[in-house]
């Protein structure tokens, strides 16, 4: 089946299930319901967090915070999308339009569709990813008490998939097998949405990225024909018309996923410092295989999702530095000068990268994500020390 738009079917689904696509009915009440059911696994998380701040619990404390902090993150997040609905609103229709026009266009629409469909086999790869991770983590501990039965195992030693605080008795059956659908469920729920959230951004870059391709390949048509002087005068116009709508796509990107990039480096720090703990004193404690498994696969999740972000502001960054590139290595001088100083000005403002910062205070990209690994590293030192 041929692509026909860069966001993939999951990623609509998704988004219309979060309340953030446009026009669909009811959108508030499905946004308000997914708020309502994180905002009230938060509080017995941080219930739990409360009651383990002491040095002797340290451990149950670090084992409590990735979960209760990514879900922290993922209502940051929620947040920011539902301020900023208006701008994802006029970025997908921007998506719609630049379909709509290169459609027309065999070689543009070339280029689109293969943006198209590696945006939607990541989009769906980052979502098989997250569950496969999301299963692992929730259910190792049930599958190692199935494998390794013993006849005096005691239910009140059950625990739930997450670490959280009821202000009730729970560990007694049906209540705590009711308790552990609900919250697998919901956890999984949330997973998918992180998935989707990533998605989203990895998606629009990478159109954007198509476009930039589509301004390149005109470039390039326009050193083969600068033997006819009035014929690029047009393509020149609609290259200009095609750089300011990437430039103005992409800045709705940078409004959308600036402060989510900041909340990204904290908290995804924090995380990876939490997990990291975990795994360093699993390995010298001896702990059992399924513990260690499950918080690997937590912490190469979390890795990805800083990876991710920060991925797409350093691909973002070097592909609009290929518009200076190519608009350079076009025949410009054998142009009537009217034209080639046009040439002069768009090499000009393409030396400007486009990016996606983190608060506006600095760039998503390889060196951050390597920033956030030191640093995590470092507490992860400290934590230890301590414990």
């Amino acid at each position: 089946m041929t692509a026909t738009t860069t966001i993939s079917p999951s990623l609509k689904i998704g988004l219309r299930l979060l309340g953030m696509w446009p026009n669909v009915r009811y959108s508030t009440v499905y946004w308000l319901i997914f708020m309502l059911g994180m905002l009230i696994i938060q509080y017995f998380q941080y219930l739990y967090v409360i009651g383990h701040l002491n040095m002797s619990k340290l451990y149950d404390l670090v084992d409590s915070l990735p979960a209760t902090l990514d879900y922290t993150l993922t209502l940051f997040k929620m947040v920011s999308l539902w301020i900023n609905r208006r701008v994802l609103h006029r970025i997908l229709l921007a998506v719609d339009n630049d379909w709509r026009e290169c459609v027309n266009v065999e070689q543009h629409f070339y280029v689109m569709k293969i943006k198209a469909y590696i945006s939607h086999f990541c989009s769906n790869a980052m979502l098989s990813c997250n569950v496969i991770a999301g299963v692992l983590y929730l259910l190792s501990d049930y599958a190692i008490h199935f494998v390794y039965l013993v006849d005096d195992y005691n239910d009140t030693l059950r625990q739930l998939p997450i670490k959280i605080q009821l202000p009730f008795e729970f560990q007694q059956s049906p209540i705590f097998e009711l308790l552990v659908v609900i919250l697998f469920v919901h956890t999984m729920i949330h997973v998918c949405a992180i998935a989707i959230l990533n998605g989203l951004i990895f998606t629009l870059v990478l159109h954007a990225s198509g476009q930039i391709d589509i301004i390149c390949q005109e470039f390039r048509n326009i050193s083969e024909k600068t033997s006819l002087y009035g014929a690029s005068a047009p393509i020149l116009g609609m290259l200009i018309d095609r750089h300011n709508n990437v430039i103005s796509f992409s800045n709705n990107i940078e409004k959308l996923f600036s402060f989510i990039g900041l909340m990204q480096i904290v908290w995804n720090t924090l995380i990876i410092c939490c997990l990291g703990f975990i795994i360093v004193i699993s390995v010298n404690s001896g702990a059992n295989v399924g513990v260690l498994v499950k918080t690997i696969f937590a912490y190469f999740a979390i890795m990805m999702e800083a990876f991710i972000i920060c991925f797409a502001g350093e691909y973002l960054s070097l592909k609009s530095k290929s518009i200076a590139d190519a608009a350079y290595e076009t025949l410009w001088y054998n142009m009537p000068p009217s034209q080639s100083k046009v040439m002069t000005f768009i090499i000009m403002r393409s030396n400007k990268r486009l990016t996606i910062t983190a608060g506006k205070m600095t760039d998503m990209s390889f060196e951050t994500f390597s920033s956030i690994i030191r640093a995590s590293a470092s507490y992860i030192s400290v934590l230890y020390a301590m414990y």
